[in-house]
């Protein structure tokens, strides 16, 4: 084979000046939250791609230099290390010799890809009858990239496919990936290098960003399509603009297989049950706190004995008799800050029917509370022993509260109790249903379940709503198909809509962060942060936001009543209570007291200034 000598600047025959050309120029100064700048400039430059005109390989945006034609005209283009070429060449496969430019006259191999060429440019060494092509000579600089991600050059040490773990989205498997000679803890797979900067999904309004790292590390961050957590080092695409927030494969649909039964959103797919099998299915969160669930078990349970109310118009709950009201008086009325509750099931009072105390002693009942069943059977929670209804504990707890041994809560209504084990439940624990639906994870069933009988992927099991660890005693609300779960009160006890007097307007319940709300969120009853990750109320037309916690607060003399984190998210820590009974203890406190929501200074006795403890519902 006959071989020729030749200097770079013989290889690039052109008649135009050729210039450097930076392809990620502008993304130097990309902000991911900057409202002003325009996305389609960086899905341009992501979408760059010609051909070498030296070695007939294609030039990408991630090889970042290139150069270019100084004519608009024309498309002439060369890697940056075509441009460059050296006259002389080391070659790692071949480092006994130097390797030399040279034009071949005749077809060739190339000793390192075996690649078949008709005459023209290669390395050769004279010595050894050795040459190779451009494209493995310049290898090393082609297999270069440079990407937005990392600061340094990343390059690819092989082309044949291998195991790793991808730094990018945190998984291990099986392809071709990137290194940095820098930081050796850096390793990205070829799919992840290619991501769109820029990704529309159907079910968010705006175009999600890929964002390499947390600034502010949002607290309680989830995936807004699996509700699972983000890691704060992982890749993921972001909306500035709402906090949302999603895995890099739930935004491509590249993950598991379960993952293609979703649609829009969490749980948004097919049902996985029919409606005709459950005929008789409670569907959550109820509309408003109007809405009460005992009189659909009344309906539907099968029940031998009831309370009532007696010919005389006496009910077993209260000494006085009870008149049946059916003008529609004063009833709860949150905007005026008038709360009307029934000390039954310690639920508002808005409708009519009710029953009130002839004596004005402020006890009133729904009118189904006046009928609930005398005992339950086979409860779940204590399958052993029957429950009976009490109206009073027999001790100070009828004044102070029982415990709930399903929900947790402090309760001074109605309740259940076995008389053989002390086991309390209140009324609405008493029909606890054994499945449901919810809003925040529609289409799928959720069922009832006890948390302890889990085998959770996680080390704890959290309720998705308040984010509260489920513990394992407790029943809980499990969707069979999903890593979703709601704690009981949660489920229960959070209505879709609720009013308050810091606002004119109903407040929803909101699942996740509001679209197009890019400042902090404050509660406006407590007027403390609050944390939209967490199931919280909302108004969408004035941009006011409560937490679930205090949503019932409504009473100047609620104010203040949550002091911690645990006391904002999910149910109200009072939600059954009924305060404003002047009570006394006779053993321990020789003063009337009267029986409010508040903090330790508020439990002292004016006469005597002792804190009487057992008026307080926060546990100590």
């Amino acid at each position: 084979m006959e071989f020729k000598e030749v200097q770079p600047k013989e290889i690039i025959q052109h008649d135009h000046p050729l210039i450097l050309e930076d392809l990620q120029l502008m993304y130097q100064n990309y902000q991911e939250d900057d409202d002003d700048f325009d996305d389609q400039d960086l899905i341009n430059m992501q979408k760059f791609e010609c051909k070498c005109d030296v070695c007939g390989y294609r030039i990408d945006w991630y090889h970042r230099y290139y150069y270019r034609c100084s004519q608009s005209s024309c498309s002439y283009s060369l890697h940056k290390s075509c441009r460059e070429l050296s006259t002389t060449l080391r070659f790692p496969a071949h480092l006994v010799h130097t390797l030399r430019l040279k034009k071949s006259l005749n077809s060739w191999s190339c000793h390192s890809c075996l690649t078949e060429h008709l005459a023209g440019i290669c390395y050769h060494c004279s010595t050894c009858d050795y040459e190779i092509d451009l494209r493995c000579a310049t290898f090393a600089e082609q297999t270069m990239i440079h990407h937005p991600g990392h600061p340094h050059p990343l390059t690819s040490i092989t082309l044949d496919p291998i195991m790793s773990k991808c730094y990018a989205c945190g998984k291990k498997h099986e392809g071709v990936f990137y290194h940095c000679s820098t930081c050796f803890y850096f390793s990205i797979h070829v799919d992840c290098v290619t991501l769109p900067f820029k990704l529309s999904l159907e079910h968010h309004v705006h175009k999600l960003t890929l964002s390499y790292s947390f600034t502010v590390i949002p607290y309680h961050s989830k995936c807004r399509i699996c509700v699972t957590s983000i890691s704060e080092r992982d890749w993921r695409y972001k909306c500035s603009k709402c906090r949302y927030y999603v895995h890099l494969d739930c935004a491509l649909s590249r993950g598991e297989p379960f993952m293609s039964i979703f649609s829009h959103g969490t749980g948004k797919s097919d049902k996985n049950f029919k409606a005709a099998d459950y005929p008789n299915l409670l569907h959550y969160p109820l509309p408003d706190d109007s809405y009460n669930i005992i009189p659909h078990h009344l309906l539907r349970g099968d029940y031998r004995h009831f309370d009532q109310i007696k010919s005389d118009n006496m009910h077993p709950s209260h000494p006085h008799p009870l008149l049946l009201i059916n003008a529609p008086g004063t009833l709860h009325n949150p905007m005026e800050r008038i709360k009307l509750l029934c000390n039954g099931c310690v639920r508002p009072i808005t409708t009519t029917p009710l029953y009130g105390c002839t004596m004005r002693c402020n006890f009133f009942l729904h009118e189904w509370c006046t009928r609930l069943p005398s005992e339950l059977e086979n409860h779940p929670g204590h399958p052993l022993h029957p429950l009976s209804l009490f109206h009073s504990p027999p001790s100070e707890l009828a004044y102070t509260g029982f415990k709930c041994n399903i929900c947790g809560l402090c309760c001074n209504g109605f309740g259940y109790v076995c008389s053989v084990c002390d086991y309390l439940v209140d009324v609405h624990c008493g029909f606890i249903p054994e499945r449901l639906t919810h809003e925040a994870h529609p289409n799928h069933l959720l069922s009832r379940v006890e948390a302890s009988s889990i085998q959770s992927t996680s080390s704890t099991l959290a309720c998705h709503a308040c984010g509260i660890t489920i513990n394992g005693g407790e029943f809980c609300f499990r969707c069979g198909f999903c890593d979703f779960y709601l704690d009981n009160r949660c489920a229960l006890h959070l209505p879709k809509t609720i009013k308050n007097k810091y606002d004119r307007h109903r407040l929803k319940l909101s699942y996740s962060p509001i679209e197009n709300h890019k400042s902090e969120y404050f509660c406006e009853v407590c007027e403390e942060e609050l944390i939209p990750e967490i199931w919280f109320y909302h108004c969408q037309e004035c941009g006011q936001s409560i937490h679930s916690a205090c949503a019932p607060l409504i009473l100047r003399s609620e104010q203040g009543v949550n002091d911690s984190l645990n006391d904002w998210r999910g149910v109200c820590k009072f939600i059954n209570m009924k305060f404003g009974r002047l009570v006394t203890f006779y053993r321990s406190h020789p003063h009337p007291m009267l029986l409010i929501p508040g903090t330790k200074i508020h439990g002292r006795c004016s006469f005597c200034f002792v804190v009487a403890r057992k008026t307080r519902m926060d546990g100590s």
